[in-house]
């Protein structure tokens, strides 16, 4: 069961204080009935010693009954009610003097001095009895320990329901407080039901206690990174768009061209052109899904055992056709390597760093594909490498932005998705990119180094 916030708070504050409030009247029952029972006994005490004192000289002439009535002030005390006493002379078998509700035997049969415990019709009484200096005379007066014990719950049971009446004025007042403390919450979250669902503006932390401000400022954090992928995305959407909509009109302008030629020569190299566009059209178009599909399974990417040799080898022969167009040689130098990844990821990424080298390779030129392990690191190492025009020391590090394309090369148009993608897939599986010169230090070449993966891992 969940629990609110302000319940959670008021439960942990009140729980204390409930068992704090328990401790205390426990502690409170044992001193009372300490308290009591000296209390108790000096009432005793102080009524024998009243009623000796009010005895006359004379009490050959008094007749035996209910005689004496006990001094009482303005607000008689309920002990009275059950108190009862009585007025022997040693010797006599009845008391000269008892009060209405004592019996006729003795209330402390061996007519001893001082407290004792004695049994009265059945129920146990304390008894204090005291001798005059005569040692004629003794007053007996005691009470029944039922009345005792109930005069000492009553004052339990008042203190129980007072202590549960504080506890439930402190609980509203702490409950109030709780709810004051946490407007600012109530605020926050009113503010951002009533948000539209792309609005992703940092929450204001104005007037939020400092033990909440972490949390919000820890989800303005996560709302600033949702709105920076957001822009990216948008970004990527526009220049996608951008992107088809140039060689979508450069096909259409060929189509007309190659209807309306006049010869079939003219036609030929209208339908050339149009294969062309065609070609780099799917290019850009299978980089898009790529790219949208990575960005849709990177949470839910499975890796496993990946032979990095037969990746690069089927690459390899599904761009032999358009090396051989271009006049270009591919030469694959692979050892058993494996490495831990995604199987379709691995071959976007070979895939994508082949085709860059074959479309900005010179004609005729060579590329070179390589993969090994690091003796000393352990780390599987793919290469690709070509001898080209090469690509800028300064513009190295941003040709695996998206979108961007080199000043130098032969040429050739391209989409600048590419290489975005290596290096995002790159980076999924933990892996280092670093570039370089080509072939015999001329063109280009890059190296990704997987982490070291034992052979026998699965």
């Amino acid at each position: 069961m969940n629990h609110s916030l302000k319940s959670k708070l008021l439960i942990a504050v009140m729980t204390p204080l409930a068992l704090g409030w328990a401790c205390w009247l426990t502690g409170q029952h044992l001193q009372m009935t300490r308290q009591q029972k000296g209390h108790e006994d000096l009432f005793l005490q102080e009524v024998v010693e009243q009623i000796l004192m009010s005895m006359p000289a004379n009490l050959d002439g008094l007749d035996t009954g209910p005689r004496l009535t006990l001094p009482q002030g303005p607000a008689p005390s309920r002990k009275l009610d059950d108190l009862s006493y009585q007025v022997w002379v040693l010797g006599q078998r009845s008391p000269i003097v008892r009060s209405a509700a004592a019996p006729e035997q003795p209330l402390r049969p061996d007519f001893q001095s001082g407290f004792a415990i004695t049994q009265v019709a059945g129920e146990p009484w304390r008894v204090y009895a005291a001798t005059d200096s005569t040692g004629r005379i003794q007053v007996q007066a005691g009470r029944a320990q039922s009345a005792m014990r109930a005069e000492l719950a009553y004052w339990i049971k008042i203190s129980l329901w007072s202590g549960v009446g504080i506890l439930l004025v402190l609980g509203l007042a702490v409950g109030i407080a709780i709810h004051w403390s946490l407007r600012p919450m109530n605020r926050l979250r009113q503010s951002m039901a009533q948000r539209n669902a792309l609005d992703l503006a940092p929450l204001p932390v104005a007037g939020i206690p400092r033990e909440i401000r972490p949390l919000v400022e820890s989800f303005n954090g996560l709302l600033q990174r949702l709105a920076q992928a957001m822009q990216g995305e948008r970004q990527f959407l526009a220049d996608a768009a951008h992107e088809l909509r140039t060689p979508l009109a450069a096909l259409l302008t060929q189509t007309h061209v190659a209807l309306r030629a006049g010869s079939q020569t003219d036609a030929r190299q209208a339908l050339d052109q149009l294969a062309h566009g065609i070609e780099r059209t799917s290019r850009l178009a299978q980089q898009l899904l790529d790219s949208a599909r990575i960005d849709a399974s990177r949470l839910h990417r499975e890796h496993g055992r990946v032979e990095l040799a037969e990746v690069i080898t089927m690459v390899a022969r599904e761009f032999e056709g358009m090396a051989a167009r271009h006049r270009q040689t591919l030469a694959v130098e692979v050892e058993a390597v494996s490495v831990r990844g995604n199987l379709d990821d691995l071959g976007i990424l070979v895939r994508n760093l082949v085709d860059n080298a074959l479309r900005y390779g010179d004609p005729g030129g060579r590329i070179e594909l390589r993969c090994h392990r690091d003796a000393d690191s352990g780390e599987a190492v793919l290469t690709v490498a070509d001898n080209g025009p090469g690509v800028l020391p300064e513009e190295r590090e941003r040709i695996f932005e998206r979108f961007y394309r080199g000043s130098n090369g032969n040429g050739a148009r391209g989409s600048g998705i590419g290489l975005s993608l290596v290096a995002r897939i790159a980076a999924a599986h933990a892996a280092r990119i670093s570039v370089g010169a080509g072939i015999g230090g001329c063109g280009f070449g890059c190296s990704v180094r997987f982490p070291a993966e034992p052979e026998t891992q699965d």
